[in-house]
């Protein structure tokens, strides 16, 4: 029966399928809370490694810090059974390419202005100020773009 009843309540049906599926997933991507400070605490301990003014040191915590991302990936992985790449998060994806592009900008002006304070006017300690505010920033606009792309899965855009 072609056009039939049967054949509406049929796309009726898998249209709630696919939107109950989409509303699954958009639950499940959202990492724990502490899955966003453990990736601020790791980018903070990164820059806050320029306040020892030792390229070993710096180096160490480079390595710690993609190990320490790579580990974060693996539980996500595992937790999810899934990935998504933040630069392509579907129809709210200008929203955050926009909100990132300002974050490096001032992320780029922070670490700028606290090397400066750091290694020319001699303000030791300032580049742990500078990772703690970055990490901290870091943590909290993972978060930010995890909800809004939950929340547009959701919402079916």
């Amino acid at each position: 029966m072609t056009g039939g009843v049967s054949d509406r309540e049929a796309a009726v049906a898998q249209l709630q399928v696919l939107e109950a599926d989409q509303a699954a997933l958009a639950h499940r991507i959202v990492q724990p809370w502490w899955w966003d400070a453990a990736s601020g605490l790791l980018f903070a301990g990164f820059v806050s490694s320029y306040a020892a003014h030792r390229a070993w040191v710096v180096l160490l915590a480079l390595v710690l810090y993609l190990a320490g991302l790579r580990a974060l990936v693996a539980v996500y992985r595992r937790r999810t059974g899934t990935w998504w790449d933040a630069r392509r998060v579907g129809p709210v994806q200008d929203r955050v390419r926009l909100a990132v592009r300002w974050w490096a900008i001032g992320c780029a002006g922070l670490l700028a202005l606290g090397g400066a304070a750091e290694y020319l006017l001699d303000l030791r300690g300032t580049m742990v100020v500078v990772g703690v505010l970055l990490g901290t920033s870091v943590a909290l606009l993972g978060r930010w773009v995890t909800r809004v792309y939950a929340a547009g899965l959701r919402a079916g855009r």
